[in-house]
């Protein structure tokens, strides 16, 4: 009889423990489960816990949703093309390459990058332009146009949405669904050209909804009333100073589309709202040839070439005789 109970003792014992295991082993999966990390350049930045339906889910990973990888990555190179870190130095770029936040893009002279900025944003850098990523969230893609030219594509059934920021401004253009130009000269202008879809272009405190087909511009101040975008590329130069000088600078003027970037052997104008420019550009010493680029915001580009300016410095001789003793008139 003695044995009997010590042998149900110990069974009972042995039951208890275990289910005590198992239960602990529970409770500490659910605690785990909803729990998810965003990478960051490779390295684990944040930690996020999820409940209910958003912890469980049909992957092969037990039901832990997949992280978020808040990397930008280039698809595409033309030309020559480099990027920085943040903090670091420009190198050259090739296809495969990731950035992460603050770290930066540019493309030469006759040269372009395409960039995917998440699922369903790709983002194309157009030559002589210059870009920085800030933000690559679930649902937000962000960029700073520092210098420029983008044409942007975002998916109209995804769940992302792109904005556009230009340095020296406020101004932000942002778009959930369809293709769209920005451009910037880096000193507070920007403009958009909208394509399909539509975009939200904000500054000032103001916003406007530039839709398929439109253009706006802002110049220091809030989005101008979009418009169509006009069916050619408008420059016209003014006259020129002499052709042949003494001084080392000359300054030319004109007027473009309002909002586009142009510049003169690398000068970059000040366009104001209404299209004029004027800008103060260097001469060297004998000829020089110059040009002007002008880039709307739907990436159209055109060149125009100047007469040639020479620069002669040299002290004019004076053909003159003169007699001692005689007068001379």
């Amino acid at each position: 009889m003695t044995r009997s109970v010590v042998v149900t003792i110990v069974l009972t014992v042995v039951v208890v423990a275990v289910a005590w295991v198992l239960y602990g082993r529970t409770v500490g999966n659910e605690g785990q489960a909803g729990k998810i990390t965003l990478l960051h350049d490779g390295g684990a930045v944040a930690t996020t816990t999820a409940t209910g339906a958003d912890a469980g889910g049909g992957g092969t990973d037990g039901g832990v949703a997949a992280p978020v990888d808040a990397r930008a990555e280039i698809t595409a190179v033309r030309g020559s093309v480099q990027t920085r870190p943040a903090n670091g130095s420009w190198a050259d770029a090739a296809v495969g390459l990731r950035l992460a936040s603050d770290d930066s893009v540019r493309a030469g002279r006759a040269s372009e990058a395409t960039l995917r900025l998440g699922d369903g944003v790709e983002v194309r850098l157009s030559p002589r332009s210059e870009f920085t990523v800030r933000e690559l969230s679930a649902e937000v893609s962000k960029i700073r146009l520092d210098q420029g030219h983008v044409t942007a594509s975002v998916d109209e059934g995804g769940q992302r949405v792109l904005r556009v920021q230009a340095r020296g401004s406020d101004a932000e253009a942002e778009s959930a669904g369809g293709q769209f130009g920005v451009v910037t000269d880096g000193r507070g202008q920007l403009a958009v050209a909208t394509s399909t879809g539509k975009v939200k272009l904000s500054a000032a405190g103001q916003a406007v909804e530039v839709g398929a087909g439109e253009t706006s511009a802002v110049a220091g101040g809030a989005p101008s009333a979009p418009r169509p975008i006009p069916a050619s590329l408008f420059l016209k130069v003014g006259a020129l100073g002499p052709q042949k000088t003494r001084e080392l600078s000359t300054t030319v003027s004109g007027q473009a589309e309002p909002g586009s970037v142009v510049r003169v052997a690398d000068q970059l104008a000040r366009v104001d709202e209404r299209g004029r420019f004027q800008v103060k550009v260097p001469l060297k010493d004998g000829q020089n040839q110059l040009a002007v680029d002008v880039t709307d915001a739907s990436g159209r580009s055109k060149s125009e070439a100047l007469p040639a300016i020479t620069v002669d410095r040299a002290k004019p001789e004076i053909d003159a005789q003169t007699t001692w003793g005689q007068k001379t008139n």
